[in-house]
């Protein structure tokens, strides 16, 4: 018989109600953890707290039957193995920011590091960063950024760094650098029977190579150790304003700037709509030059001057403030938001008509994010790592920040389901796994058999579920 938990006098059994005389009680998982135990018996206020997740949508369902925030590794062992034995579904939550939902579930279990496991360490000798894998991105900045380096991380500073590595992670030096799964050198990981395994290129490399970019299909990440570059003491970026009867001259820029083979890998660029009212709309230019900032206004000066702009908020600041540039927007858990995610077809021009129609035709919540991707993450071959998606310009994101009811909810999604139609033309099947959660075959594509086998071997019972799944080979 299945064996679920004893919650104070009552013993919870298998679907026929017979008993097992082996029995799980939460009080002893408590007992055996450093940690904390929240369960839905708990307090309201306590357990809702527990639970939050960045992205309050209503249809994701978020009533896990507990929530384990672990402090090391044994308590990862420990939670995975009560897991098992009750046959609870586990989400694995560093920051709660899977824009998917995947950071929790309905009836299950989430196993949470954000809370406590958070530790740093930086070689500054051998230029490389350790850290665990509940931190933030901005709790790895804090640590080296004062001694004059960082890695490549996120472009939020409230992102959790498990989820971002793992599913490839984007950030500002990513057209230096690559993205954060080039920059690996080491990762520690809990697999689903408890054991706790070092890889490396030179060390279990199958599940290294799994786990970049393969999310968290084969376990817990529980370290990481990237390298780290020289960060500039000061850098260039901020916002540029345009109004909408000049997005074709900015779009148009934008394009030729972004697509010059001389375009310095340096600049970092993201342009996307902001809605003041019904009957305003703006276009955003978002600029981040990670060099010598008089460098970074030359080398935008004939693209944010190609039209006049409403308001330019660009200023000299230092990477660190730059990073907690959208922060206060990602901080603020349990606002609703719908994603969409397409990448550009490779060498393939914005299609800036369509693009305008979009944002003139979104409703009030709906935002339309194009991002600069190219330089670095293009050098590396597609199966380098799991992640494979390396070809593409531009990724193309459409999301409905804080609705507030069904209606808007719908009005939202239908915006941007005909959006997503609209440019299919212009989009692959691929996506930046972070930002949309498709099915495994377009998520991985030729990597796919490679991963399925890597699964067979480190987690052949499929527990590791909530992700882009992977279903181990046959």
């Amino acid at each position: 018989a299945r064996v679920c938990w004893k919650r104070g006098g009552e013993m919870r059994g298998d679907e026929d109600g017979e008993e097992t005389a082996a029995v799980a009680t939460v009080d002893a998982l408590k007992e055996s953890l450093r940690g904390e135990v929240i369960s839905d018996s708990d307090s309201a206020d306590k357990y809702n707290e527990a639970k939050l997740i960045w992205n309050g949508d209503w249809e994701i369902a978020n009533a896990p039957k507990m929530v384990v925030h672990a402090r090391g590794v044994t308590d990862i062992q420990s939670t995975l193995a009560f897991a098992k034995h009750c046959g609870m579904e586990v989400s694995v939550r560093c920051g709660g920011h899977s824009l998917k939902g995947l950071s929790t579930n309905d009836g299950g279990m989430v196993l949470d590091l954000g809370k406590y496991m958070k530790a740093v360490r930086i070689n500054t000798k051998a230029e490389t960063v350790w850290f665990q894998g509940g931190c933030l991105v901005k709790d790895v900045d804090k640590e080296t950024v004062p001694f004059g380096y960082a890695t490549v991380l996120g472009a939020v500073g409230n992102a959790g760094t498990g989820g971002l590595v793992s599913g490839g992670g984007y950030g500002y030096f990513s057209r230096m650098y690559g993205l954060s799964v080039d920059n690996v050198l080491e990762i520690e990981v809990v697999t689903a029977d408890g054991t706790y395994l070092t890889c490396s290129e030179n060390e279990n490399a199958d599940l290294f190579w799994g786990c970049r970019g393969g999310q968290s299909n084969f376990g817990v990440i529980t370290g990481f150790t990237m390298r780290l570059f020289r960060c500039p003491s000061e850098i260039y970026g901020g916002l540029v304003l345009y109004d909408m009867d000049d997005a074709e001259i900015v779009l148009t820029a934008f394009q030729e700037f972004a697509l010059d083979p001389n375009c310095p890998r340096q600049a970092s660029t993201h342009v996307y709509s902001l809605t003041l009212s019904e009957d305003q709309k703006l276009l955003a230019v978002q600029v981040c030059y990670l060099g010598d900032p008089e460098e970074g206004m030359k080398a935008y000066a004939k693209f944010l001057g190609a039209a006049t702009c409403v308001d330019d908020q660009t200023k000299v600041t230092t990477y660190q403030q730059y990073q907690v540039f959208s922060d206060e927007v990602y901080r603020i858990k349990g606002i609703p938001s719908y994603w969409r995610s397409r990448n550009m077809k490779p060498k393939t021009k914005l299609p800036i008509q369509d693009i305008i129609d979009v944002i003139n035709s979104s409703p009030s919540e709906g935002i339309l994010v194009l991002e600069h991707f190219g330089g670095k993450i293009m050098e590396y071959a597609p199966d380098a790592t799991a992640y494979r998606h390396r070809d593409q310009d531009f990724v193309i994101t459409f999301t409905g920040f804080g609705f507030q009811n069904v209606e808007s909810r719908k009005v939202v999604k239908n915006w941007i389901v005909s959006s997503t139609e609209k440019l299919n033309d212009v989009c692959s099947h691929g996506t930046y796994l972070n930002y949309d959660s498709g099915a495994a075959e377009a998520s991985f594509g030729e990597n796919l058999p490679r991963l399925r086998e890597i699964k067979k071997k480190y987690d052949p019972d499929n527990f590791f579920k909530c992700n882009i799944n992977i279903l181990p080979a046959e």
